[in-house]
């Protein structure tokens, strides 16, 4: 059985971040919020998130976890031979490994090698534009997400970024204004040029990463005007340790790449949902007649009294996780980034400082956490 927990707020949103394999981490996120009665009926994501997302918002609360962990075990090939009480350094040699049996193999009912390779291809296919084929991955989706369920408003909101080709705009699908299908999702996935781009209504669309790899703003924007509590489920934190080795390069690297602008992305939402709730306290405090000036109405319609509070979660990465752990999906490893995943949710709702009083002006907070540590709320 599914609680609800919304408390003072109108809307339990989720956002999940992109970072391959690296998204086993929102199984247990998932598991820890519904737990605590905090069920989201908006679910956003982009890249490998915009998977998760599907498949939250494609099930019943009471069945996204089952599916979520039979999705995973459908696209990981069995460890062989079974991985159980290894050393850390055991686990990142077993992880570069299996990383370079996706490279080589590619992963069961999700993506295979092309041969002939691209460059022998005819030009201007998806063959000659990416390494990879997913076909298969359509197959799969179908099989766990329940699109109807989606598209008819009875399970949950689905919002997917994608970055449109031809401009490098990121576009988010809703399902509350359009209908979203498994091409939708494989779009927001598609990684070039391991990928190839998906076309829809005439437009190519890359991975959603590209431009952004947050789909925050999507949930801002999609109810603006909404009380709101966003758990937002990152893969990457930039965690200000410098690298050591070539591989911690390659690592530090991936996490500016992403953190960096998503500590810029949300912090630019905050404020702007700040200074919206500032200005609804300016036009409250006008004098009525000046409340009827066009300029004054022009702000009314910028102005926001409501609440719009983001969980900010990244996974802080255990010593055995490589640089290219985020094309690692073995089942063991799966398994481990879901428990962290659950550990360092449950630590934060264990925290809760979002349930705090705080002065009446403040519009949005932004509470910071890394793997079980609480950094901030500002």
């Amino acid at each position: 059985m599914v609680s609800t927990n919304k408390g003072s707020y109108s809307r339990v949103a989720m956002a999940c971040q992109g970072g391959g394999s690296l998204g086993a981490y929102h199984i247990g996120a998932l598991r820890a919020m519904q737990e605590a009665g905090y069920s989201p009926d908006t679910i956003a994501g982009i890249s490998i998130g915009a998977f998760t997302a599907a498949l939250i918002a494609g099930n019943t609360p009471q069945t996204r976890i089952a599916k979520l962990e039979k999705f995973w075990d459908t696209i990981s090939w069995p460890d062989i031979p079974p991985m159980s009480n290894l050393t850390d350094e055991i686990k990142k040699f077993h992880n570069t490994l299996t990383s370079l049996q996706g490279f080589l193999f590619g992963q069961p009912n999700f993506f295979s090698p092309r041969f002939p390779i691209p460059q022998m291809q005819p030009k201007g296919t998806a063959a000659s534009t990416s390494y990879y084929d997913t076909s298969k991955l359509k197959e799969t989706l179908l099989q766990f997400v329940d699109f109807d369920g989606i598209n008819s408003g009875k399970l949950g909101r689905l919002i997917l970024g994608a970055t449109r080709v031809k401009d490098g705009q990121l576009i988010f699908f809703d399902s509350a204004k359009m209908k979203i299908g498994p091409e939708h999702v494989m779009a927001s996935g598609s990684m070039p040029p391991g990928f190839p781009g998906m076309v829809i209504d005439g437009d190519l669309y890359w991975d959603g990463g590209c431009a952004s790899n947050t789909p925050l703003e999507g949930i801002f924007d999609a109810d603006p005007k909404v009380d709101t509590l966003c758990f937002m489920v990152d893969l990457f934190a930039a965690n200000g340790k410098e690298p050591q080795d070539m591989d911690e390069v390659t690592i530090k690297l991936k996490e500016l790449q992403f953190a960096s602008r998503t500590a810029h992305h949300i912090e630019h939402l905050s404020k702007r949902h700040n200074l919206s709730r500032y200005l609804q306290h300016l036009m409250d405090a006008l004098p009525a007649d000046l409340q009827k000036d066009p300029i004054m109405k022009e702000i009314q319609d910028f102005s926001n009294d409501t609440k719009f509070d983001i969980v900010h979660i990244a996974y802080d990465k255990p010593k055995y996780e490589v640089s290219s752990s985020d094309c690692e999906f073995s089942k063991m490893s799966i398994k481990d980034r879901a428990t962290y995943g659950y550990q360092h949710m449950k630590a934060a709702i264990e925290h809760s400082p979002w349930l705090k009083e705080r002065e009446a002006h403040i519009g949005s907070t932004i509470h910071k956490f890394v793997g079980t540590k609480h950094l901030s709320s500002s």
